[in-house]
This record gives structure tokens, C-alpha cells and sequence, in this order.
């Protein structure tokens, strides 16, 4: 018979005792009850499963043995946020200081009348805070509410780089009259936040933005959006489609902090390799075929229908056909298969946007202080067509004492937007434009196109 005797030096080494004391980060009082524990990972990762924890007594102590290969340990207790805490080898005793997470419980909800915590608040109010989750890729700040908020709908209404979106927090509640909720800013209400509607954007004269495209959503701290009739408390009739409140952001007293942030996005442009568009002899021939059946619609169009009225064949054409045609105006017609325009290639690109935000802020007992600058420049696939934005923001408040203070603010902008506008039906759209093989625009529309360069019309707005 063989016999194992267990080496005691060996056990030793297979666990090992660590203890230590945890304390509130506020006051320094001993946290009771705090959990501290080993998370599955860590055991998984020393080769066993059972479950490792204990919990601090009423002085906040505790002594916890776990496995070798545990380097760390988590601590969780009611009213704190959690820490995980990493061991040193050679060190078994630790002294941890918890965060208190009570200000989650009272959430304070900036309504423009009045700050309420969440808890006592009884209207319908939605508030969102701004982080980089939340932004995304977004560069502005009504695209970044779209699917944030419940009940509130957001529409775009063009594709073109910073098109102000369409959004709804009541429904409909006009057919004529204005459904646009109104934006507050620090408390101030901005005007011409009415959206225009489809016909008016095709309008050169109807030219609209909306009253926060020149924010930059890097200066925003929360918004609050007001749902129900408690918004009309002091905004009155303006609030009957809902009210968005946008709480910018404001220094804080302590060391002068200094962040800096990008946002850097590639597009490429859309293709159109799995359509199955004609070559410029298959859109002949169906020029050629539709103008010899009774189809009418718009059959002035195209470029054999112009060769045929220049040379003012086109009702010969109809009646007897090709053969009725002079040999100069089959030439003509004919050099048009051999002309193959690959308008997508010509008409889209690829894009590459970017934002730079810097901000600095900070203060001491009496006066604080942010300031921010931000450039964005976003391009669109279609050639020409993009948004650029330079931003300023200047902020500062001073308290003369507990009961009055004084503050004073600057936002200012520069926006520029390249775009084209549409005729009435649409056809001149350059999407439209490059994959649409009808008779229905001045300009033929496949990969085999015989047009001149299209004649869309550029608008340029900046404010």
C-alpha cells in the first residue's frame, strides 16, 4: 500500500488570505454589509467553480481566502457603485473607499419652470443626457433623438448633410397649422422651428433651418423633452406640439479641465452593379419603340426624340417608321449606341466627414467657466453637396453671494450647406439621375446615356 502524505506547504500556496477594511469616499464611515467577492471569471480562471465572498462586519472589516491565480476581487454594497479592486502580490491588506451612487436617485429634471426631482415629477417628461453613446456618428443634435425618446418621431426630410428632420412629439394634432415642438435653450425659447413642408424644399424662395442646427452636440448636457399639457405652464400656446429643453453644459469649480474629441466617418459611395440597367444600344431601341406606340408622356424627351424634332422628322417617324429617315439623321441617331456614360461614377463619390470638438472649463468658489470650440465638415455621395459648421461657445457665471447670481453666455455659428433643389417631379435628382432608363427626364438616365451634363440647380445657405 502507497501512502500520500499533503505537503503543508503546498496547501499554502494553493490558497491565500487577504483582509481589509471599506469605508464611504464621503465621510469615511465603515460600510456594513458590503459585499466582497470573487466573480466567475476569476474562478474559472484559478480552475474551480464554488462560489468565494463574504461580507464586512459592522466596522467595515472583512477577510476573504481565495485561490491562487485570483488577482482580483469585486465590492458592491446598497447605495454605492461597485469597484473592482486589483490585488498585488505580497500585499494582504487592503483599504477601499466606495462611491456613494445616491445622486441616481435624485435625478433632477430641468422642466424650464421649475427643477423637480424624478421621483416627485408627475408629468409626462422624458430626459436624456448627452454622452458619446448616445451621439454616435450623429452630427447634429435633433438626428441624435431619433429612437431615444418613446412617443417622439423623427423624419428626414432630404438626404443632403444637416437637413433639419421632422419631428413629432404629439402626432398631429393641426392639418394646417404648425406641429413642430418648440426648442428652449438655457431656458430661452428659439424662434423659426417651423419645417417646411415637401413642396415648400423645392421652392428656391422657401429656404428653412432649424433655430439648433448651428449647436454642437458636444455643448449639450440633457434634454428634456415635455410631452403633455404641463409643458403649456409657461411657454403657452407654443408648447401645444411639445417642448424640447436643452441644458448646455457649464463649468465647475476645481483644476481647469481640457477635453478634446473627433469624430471621423467614411461613406462609400452606392453602387448600382446589381441593377440591370440598358447600354446605350438597348436604350436606343427603346426610345426608338416608344415613339412609335401611342405612349405620349413626356415623348419630347430624350435625345433621339431631339434629333428627330430638330430635324423635324418625328411624325414622319411615327408613321413610317425608320425607313422614312434620311441617312444623316440614321447616322446621327446610330452614333448614340456607341456612347456609354457611367453617370454613377460621375454623378456620387466617397465621403469622408469629420468633427473636432476642444473644450476647456473649470472655476473656483466665486466664478466658473467653459468655453468650446468645434469645426465639422460633412460630405455627401452626390458631388457638391455638403455642410460645413464652425462653432463658438463662451459661458461664465459669478455668485455675488448664495442667493445672486449672475451669468452671461455666447454661442456663435457659422453654417454653410451645399445642395441642390429638384424640380416638381423629382426628375432632376441625380440619384434619379443616374439608374432610371426612361423618357422621363431632358436627360437620359442609364449607363448608357447620350445626355450633356445634367442641369441641376446648387443652392448655398449659410448663417
Amino acid at each position: 500500500m502507497t501512502l500520500f502524505l499533503l505537503n503543508p506547504a503546498y496547501a499554502a500556496q494553493t490558497t491565500r488570505t487577504i483582509k481589509g477594511i471599506i469605508v464611504a469616499a464621503e465621510d469615511k464611515e465603515p460600510v456594513i454589509g458590503a459585499t466582497v467577492a470573487v466573480s466567475q471569471t476569476q474562478l474559472k480562471k484559478s480552475g474551480t467553480t464554488k462560489p468565494v465572498g463574504t461580507v464586512t462586519d459592522i466596522d467595515g472589516n472583512f477577510e476573504l481566502t481565495i485561490p491562487a491565480g485570483v488577482d482580483q476581487i469585486e465590492c458592491r454594497a446598497v447605495g454605492f457603485n461597485p469597484r473592482t479592486i486589483y490585488l498585488v502580490d505580497g500585499v494582504d491588506s487592503y483599504d477601499i473607499m466606495l462611491d456613494s451612487s445616491a445622486e441616481m436617485l435624485g435625478e433632477v429634471v430641468v422642466t424650464g419652470y421649475q427643477a423637480i426631482e424624478r421621483r416627485k415629477l408627475t408629468a409626462s417628461i422624458t430626459k436624456m443626457n448627452i454622452d458619446e453613446d448616445k451621439l454616435g456618428s450623429v452630427m447634429n443634435i435633433d438626428q441624435a433623438l431619433a429612437g431615444q425618446v418613446a412617443g417622439l418621431s423623427a423624419m428626414q426630410s432630404s438626404g443632403t448633410p444637416g437637413a433639419p428632420l421632422k419631428i413629432r412629439i404629439r402626432g398631429t394634432s393641426s392639418l394646417q397649422g404648425n406641429q413642430d415642438p418648440l426648442w428652449v435653450i438655457d431656458g430661452v425659447p428659439m424662434n423659426g422651428t417651423e419645417m417646411p413642408s415637401t413642396d415648400e424644399l423645392k421652392d428656391i424662395d422657401n429656404l428653412y433651418q432649424s433655430s439648433i442646427a448651428g449647436l454642437n452636440p458636444s455643448d449639450i448636457e440633457s434634454i428634456t423633452v415635455l410631452k403633455d399639457a404641463a409643458a403649456t405652464a409657461i411657454y403657452g400656446t407654443r408648447a401645444a406640439n411639445g417642448v424640447i429643453v436643452i441644458t448646455t453644459k457649464n463649468g465647475k469649480k476645481g483644476k481647469t479641465q481640457v477635453s478634446f474629441s473627433t469624430r471621423l466617418s467614411y461613406s462609400p459611395k452606392p453602387g448600382i452593379g446589381r441593377l440591370n440597367l440598358l447600354n446605350a444600344d438597348e436604350k436606343v431601341d427603346l426610345e426608338l419603340e416608344l415613339l412609335r406606340t401611342n405612349f405620349t408622356y413626356r415623348e419630347n424627351k430624350g435625345e433621339v426624340s431631339r434629333i428627330l424634332q430638330q430635324a423635324q422628322l418625328l411624325d414622319a417617324y411615327k408613321t413610317g417608321g425608320w425607313d422614312m429617315l434620311p441617312s444623316d439623321v440614321q447616322s446621327r441617331i446610330n452614333a448614340l449606341r456607341n456612347v456609354n456614360t457611367d453617370w454613377n461614377d460621375i454623378l456620387f463619390r466617397d465621403t469622408f466627414s469629420q468633427e473636432y470638438n476642444i473644450s476647456a472649463s473649470g472655476g473656483g468658489d466665486k466664478a466658473t467657466y467653459y468655453t468650446s470650440l468645434g469645426f465639422q465638415d460633412e460630405r455627401g455621395n452626390v458631388e457638391g453637396v455638403g455642410m460645413s459648421r464652425f462653432n463658438v461657445v463662451l459661458k461664465t457665471r459669478y455668485s455675488l453671494s448664495d442667493s445672486f447670481k449672475i451669468g452671461a453666455s455666447l454661442f456663435a455659428n457659422y453654417r454653410q450647406n451645399d445642395s441642390y433643389l429638384t424640380d416638381n417631379d423629382g426628375f432632376s435628382n441625380p440619384v434619379y439621375y443616374s439608374d432610371v432608363p426612361t423618357l422621363t427626364s431632358s436627360h437620359t438616365t442609364t449607363m448608357g446615356t447620350t445626355s450633356t451634363t445634367p442641369t441641376f440647380r446648387v443652392v448655398r445657405t449659410a448663417n
